[in-house]
């Protein structure tokens, strides 16, 4: 196959969004498509040489394996090992443990698959993941494992057969991504069933011959235009991740197809496309895709205010050095046979790849090394309560008395409490019915894309095993229940018993919660919510924790105030609402003054991530603010001040109802005024 310079070019106008996208520059929303584009190419390049060589009788599938070596990885493991310093220098245990995973996942060509079972692509801790890209190098390496021998299976049937055989493939790929979407987003967005469309559309292109066929210029002037104009228009217009790769990829997909058919040298856009400044980056844009990720990770773990626009534009610039390096020092030498034969070229893969493997093993089974760390593994250690086995689970084991007196449900928000709890009061007779990511809403679920299609019938049931629970055990007063609730309302739908699929919104939501109070007060529990901590999104526990990993100070891992009420808008307006009847406590006042919330008490770290109370955190609250006998004392006399029942940090903030009104007024950071106090009926 004679080399064609517009597709280096092609590959630059593949990358560079890539990374404009990932350094957070919002006018190319879909800029992360130009890992599609780059599929269709390697769909194309690949099928073109093998079904040539097949032809000539002078294909070998080891010959073909050595070539996919020495292009992909040298500079893979390069990068891999290159990152492993900086990875001990500036990563917290858990982050470091995470990091192992993927180091020894991206050299086993199974990064796909790590990812899929471990986060979601578009969310903001992937920014900190400097591997999270080989995703797509495993995609390719897991292609070009089957696709060969696809391609041999077929050497002794027609050319038009088969194309037609990969055409059936593409297609019945394409019809996957409309189920994976639907049933599982991540398995649709990171594993190759759904995304070999994208590659076998380039096989097509290449088995058909069409871009050897004579047209007339000005046809192949017109394709390759709409080629370019469908690509360009989908970087500007893709928004919609959650159903990524799908129907709206179709234009990006077809428009790279249609470039690499039509854009020859001799069109407008071949001519363009074969620039030598896009050429020159095209042939680096491998060593830039790999060099950008762990770039923008490590300078957004090593800097606590993030890394500003002209920050980004400096990383860049590094990113296109160590991108030209690599390809001149690590992929052309080792391209070269003359200078590495293939034992050595195999050798010498296995032999690095094995350690960076090696490694990656080590950093995961020592949980990120955290012996070396145990102070900082100390601070973000989740508060799991009685146990971590107890998550789902209704029955006295997950208590501490046969005859518990309080009870905790709701979801990991209401986990938090318990350690605090039993610091408050070590004696306490109490039992944990908790289900992450499941609130005590009666009848009510989310309907989370990340989780099976059972799991919100299954919430909805642990919930009506909870009420089972608390009626045979007369021994329970009182009922302790938490949950920010943004589950229920940031997800597109929910499952309301009797009712089947409902849209999201806050009117269904407080009148489940309702529904679970006025359930209780019936049965003669006392119930008292408890709102979650302020919060802004961000993962203060780990802006604490590296704050102090890099000796630097953790001020500005405090939220304002005032992106606090707008975070926590529609949670607070719903918990307004339930504290006219009962008694709501709230952590604000304490923890918020002068416009700023904080994240530390007394020198101890309050939080594990975004809002969870970490271990060390809930009992140093817990014993401060004596959460036993003042969740008691709101349950069983409301939140009425008056009574002065409430310990004194906790007096003022009991009941949200002023508080609330706040938020939809302007955005000063003032501190809220003195709340009123709704005491609610007692029976």
């Amino acid at each position: 196959m004679h080399y064609r310079p517009e597709i280096d070019g092609l590959r630059a106008l593949a990358v560079i969004p890539v990374l404009l996208f990932h350094a957070g520059f919002g006018f190319i929303s879909g800029g992360f498509a130009g890992v599609d584009v780059f599929f269709v190419i390697s769909g194309f390049l690949i099928t073109s040489l093998i079904h040539q060589e097949i032809r000539s009788g002078a294909f070998s599938v080891v010959a073909f394996y050595e070539r996919r070596a020495r292009r992909l990885a040298p500079a893979l493991l390069f990068v891999c090992v290159a990152s492993i310093p900086f990875a001990l220098m500036w990563m917290l245990p858990k982050e470091l443990n995470e990091f192992g995973k993927s180091l020894y996942a991206a050299n086993l060509f199974a990064a796909n698959f790590l990812f899929w079972d471990q986060t979601n692509y578009f969310t903001p801790d992937t920014d900190l993941m400097p591997l999270l890209h080989t995703w797509s190098l495993a995609v390719e390496e897991q292609f070009y494992i089957v696709f060969p021998l696809l391609l041999l299976s077929l050497r002794r049937l027609s050319e038009a057969t088969g194309l037609k055989v990969i055409v059936a493939a593409t297609v019945l790929s394409f019809g996957a991504t409309q189920l994976f979407a639907r049933i599982d987003p991540a398995a649709n967005f990171y594993l190759l069933p759904s995304r070999f469309w994208e590659l076998g559309l380039g096989a097509a292109v290449a088995l058909s011959g069409v871009s050897n066929r004579e047209f007339s210029r000005s046809v192949r002037e017109c394709f390759a235009w709409g080629g370019l104009i469908l690509i360009a228009a989908s970087y500007l217009s893709i928004t919609d991740t959650q159903h990524y790769p799908g129907w709206a990829t179709v234009p990006l997909v077809a428009g790279t197809a249609l470039v690499l058919a039509f854009a020859r040298g001799d069109t407008l856009i071949g001519r363009c496309l074969s620039a030598r400044p896009l050429v020159a980056i095209g042939l680096c844009s491998y060593s830039l895709y790999l060099w950008h990720q762990p770039v923008f990770a490590f300078a957004r773990l090593r800097t606590s205010d993030g890394v500003t626009p002209a920050g980004y534009a400096g990383l860049i610039v590094l990113c296109f050095g160590l991108a030209y390096l690599s390809w001149r020092y690590v992929e052309g030498p080792f391209r070269n046979r003359a200078r590495l034969g293939r034992k050595a070229i195999f050798a010498t893969v296995a032999a690095v790849g094995s350690m960076a493997v090696a490694t990656g093993l080590v950093l995961d089974g020592s949980d990120g090394l955290a012996s070396r760390n145990a102070e900082l593994a100390r601070l973000t250690k989740p508060s799991v309560g009685i146990g971590k086995d107890c998550n789902a689970v209704v029955d006295l084991k997950c208590g501490t008395s046969s005859e518990p007196v309080i009870a905790v449900w709701g979801d990991s928000f209401a986990r938090h409490l318990v350690d605090g709890i039993l610091a408050s009061e070590p004696g306490a007779r109490l039992v944990q019915l908790t289900n992450n990511n499941c609130g005590p809403l009666a009848g009510l679920a989310p309907i989370k894309a990340k989780f099976e299609p059972a799991w919100p019938q299954e919430c909805i049931e642990h919930n009506r095993e909870v009420q089972r629970f608390l009626l045979a055990h007369k021994s329970i007063r009182y009922v302790v229940l938490s949950s920010p609730l943004n589950q229920y309302l940031e997800e597109e739908t929910m499952l309301l018993d009797g009712k089947g699929v409902v849209r999201s919104d806050a009117r269904t939501v407080t009148g489940s919660y309702r529904a679970s109070l006025a359930w209780l007060r019936q049965n003669g529990f006392r119930p008292v919510v408890i709102a979650p901590p302020p919060q802004d999104g961000r993962d203060t526990g780990l802006c604490v924790a590296r704050a102090r990993l890099l000796g630097t100070s953790a001020d500005d891992c405090g939220a304002s105030l005032a992106n606090v009420r707008t975070h926590d808008r529609d949670v607070l307006s719903i918990l307004a609402d339930i504290a006219s009847d009962y008694p709501v406590v709230s952590f604000t006042d304490y923890l918020c003054g002068g416009g700023r919330c904080r994240t530390e008490d007394r020198g101890v770290a309050l939080f594990e991530d975004h809002g969870h109370f970490s271990e060390e955190g809930s009992r140093h609250l817990g014993a401060a603010l004596q959460f036993y006998p003042a969740f008691a004392s709101a349950a069983e006399y409301g939140c009425s001040t008056e009574r002065g029942r409430l310990g004194a940090p906790l007096r003022g903030i009991c009941d949200l109802g002023e508080n609330v009104a706040l938020v939809s007024a302007s955005a000063s950071d003032a501190p809220p005024a003195q709340m009123r106090t709704h005491p609610g009926p007692v029976e």
